[in-house]
C-alpha cells in the first residue's frame, strides 16, 4: 500500500511575484518560469489548443507559440468575460469571492505555479479556488 503521509501534508504557497501592475510581457516572463494549471491539459495531451511541445518551446524560449487570429480573439473575449462571470457566480451562489493579484509557487516544487483567478470564502469559512474559463 502506498505511503499516504504526503497526501496529508499541507504547505503554504510562496509568493513568486505581485502581478497587480505587471505588463503582459512581464507576466509571461514569470509564467514561463514553471508549470501552471493551464499548461497541464496540453502536457497530458488533452488540450484542443496546445500541445506538450508548444509548452516546452514556450518555457525554454526555443520558438514563440503562434496564435492564429481566431484563437487570439476567443482568448481575449474569455479574459474580458471573467469579471462578469465571477460576479454572476457570486450573486447566484451567495458566496464571497475575492482576488489576490499574486503568482504563487509551491515551496517544495518550485516549478509548480499558480495564478488564481479568484478565491472563494465558503459558508463554513474555508477557502476555495474559482477558476473561470470562458
Amino acid at each position: 500500500m502506498p505511503d499516504t503521509n504526503m497526501e496529508r501534508e499541507r504547505h503554504s504557497p510562496l509568493v513568486l511575484v505581485d502581478t497587480e501592475d505587471l505588463t503582459r510581457e512581464e507576466w509571461l516572463y514569470w509564467r514561463r518560469r514553471g508549470i501552471g494549471g493551464s499548461d497541464v491539459s496540453a502536457i497530458i495531451g488533452i488540450s484542443p489548443f496546445r500541445t506538450a511541445r508548444d509548452i516546452y518551446y514556450d518555457k525554454v524560449g526555443i520558438a514563440a507559440v503562434e496564435e492564429n487570429e481566431g484563437n487570439w480573439v476567443a482568448m481575449e473575449m474569455g479574459h474580458l468575460l471573467e469579471d462578469l462571470v465571477a460576479k454572476i457566480f457570486e450573486r447566484k451562489t451567495g458566496l464571497k469571492i475575492y482576488q489576490v493579484k499574486k503568482m504563487f509557487r509551491h515551496p517544495l516544487y518550485p516549478f509548480m505555479l499558480a495564478d488564481v483567478d479568484y478565491f472563494i470564502t465558503m459558508t463554513d469559512g474555508t477557502k476555495a479556488v474559482l477558476e473561470i474559463w470562458c
